[in-house]
């Protein structure tokens, strides 16, 4: 099964549905949403307001001693993640994190787990902001919290009520440089419809949000460029039927040139592997974390706008070390810490002013998170239908 089926269960056993998608996108609903529960660490952040930023930290640094744990639940990938821990043990000794690594899926499937169980688990989680924005909804997942003085150097577009950006990550297409020569190179999404791709490329099946994203810099692109330019509400309607026919046939020709990969992580090592020439919706960490051990990977010419889509932190209602996780939130917002971290790992922090040297000259498209979201499940279901035209990979 792809693991897009596995994600259409998950999505279920989260009980999205018109309300939820509704309240998303802030329209009214007469549907009953159940209390959230007590506040965890109301007290504690409210005890910390009026610190200094040294003071706070030295606060929080005590209690989380005397707590000595963190459990932090991340998808970063296997090169980054366990940096992240070495660093930020080695700047607070006798604080141990335990960190449980795993897909997107799989962190957001455990934590509705202990919710719905109400055992505690998570302190701290990091994945996408896509899970992280249903988690929100959920109520009872993750705390609602914006007390981080780290977090006012983070763009306000990655800035929500229950999580706040750590990082981002960046859609792009990727090559073996081996198998792509120089100027045989994909020139834009358009290019790997073409025949002599086939076999050559590996798409994900996950990839609901890129897709929704990559569909909308098409329709925009094509209605720019379609003749008659459409001056009524009615011709504009037409055209959009035929931008979308146009686009439909464009994904169905890429999914039929296409290996079907799960795992952004796989995927990557796979194209350096050679099971495949091209990677149609890489993650520019992956790329950049085998590359620099000299995997024969690149990026460049850039042949696509990035896709970019927020990574983030949230703080777990059911959280059994609270010092220890905000210290840790407060650390992953940090210039000198997470953040560093990040970018010594070839991940790409949320900080502009730390901005991954290698993404500069791509044009980008920033992913807009809520209208994904609330219309989640038409976005699969297409997509579910482009995937099952590729062949079984890995």
């Amino acid at each position: 099964m792809h693991r897009m089926s596995r994600r259409r269960a998950w999505l279920a056993t989260l009980g999205i549905s018109i309300a939820a998608a509704l309240a998303l996108t802030g329209a009214s609903t007469s549907a009953p949403e159940k209390a959230p529960p007590p506040n965890p660490i109301r007290a504690l952040a409210n005890s910390l307001s009026k610190l200094s930023p040294a003071a706070r930290e030295a606060k929080l640094y005590q209690g989380a001693k005397a707590e000595a744990t963190l459990n932090w639940y991340t998808t970063l990938s296997r090169t980054i993640g366990p940096a992240v821990v070495k660093a930020f043990e080695a700047k607070y000794p006798g604080v141990k994190v335990n960190m449980y690594r795993a897909s997107s899926e799989e962190v957001t499937a455990r934590l509705y787990q202990e919710a719905n169980a109400g055992t505690p688990g998570a302190d701290v989680v990091e994945t996408n902001g896509t899970e992280l924005l249903f988690l929100q909804h959920r109520r009872n997942v993750v705390v609602p919290y914006r007390g981080s003085p780290y977090a006012s150097a983070i763009p306000k577009t990655y800035r929500f009520d229950g999580w706040t950006g750590d990082g981002i990550e960046a859609f792009l297409i990727a090559g073996n440089t081996t198998l792509v020569k120089s100027g045989e190179q994909p020139k834009g999404w358009e290019d790997l419809a073409d025949p002599r791709w086939a076999g050559k490329l590996s798409m994900e099946p996950g990839d609901v949000d890129w897709y929704a994203a990559t569909y909308g810099i098409l329709e925009r692109k094509y209605l720019k460029s379609y003749k008659p330019k459409p001056t009524t509400a009615a011709a504009r309607r037409a055209a959009m039927k035929k931008i979308d026919a146009r686009i439909d046939r464009l994904f169905a020709a890429i999914a039929k040139n296409s290996q079907i990969i799960s795992g952004h992580t796989t995927q990557a090592t796979l194209l350096a592997a050679g099971q495949f020439a091209v990677c149609v919706s890489c993650h520019a960490q992956s790329i950049e974390a085998l590359a620099k051990n000299h995997a024969p990977l690149t990026f460049k010419p850039f042949a696509a706008p990035l896709v970019i889509r927020a990574q983030g932190i949230a703080v777990a209602y059911r959280l059994q070390h609270p010092n220890a996780a905000l210290l840790f939130y407060d650390w992953m917002l940090r210039k000198d810490g997470g953040q560093k971290a990040l970018l010594d790992g070839g991940a790409n922090p949320a900080r502009p002013d730390m901005a991954d040297p290698d993404l500069r000259g791509s044009s980008r498209f920033l992913l807009n998170l809520r209208p994904i979201v609330a219309n989640f499940k038409h976005w699969a279901d297409k997509y579910d239908r482009v995937i099952q035209l590729g062949s079984k990979g890995g």
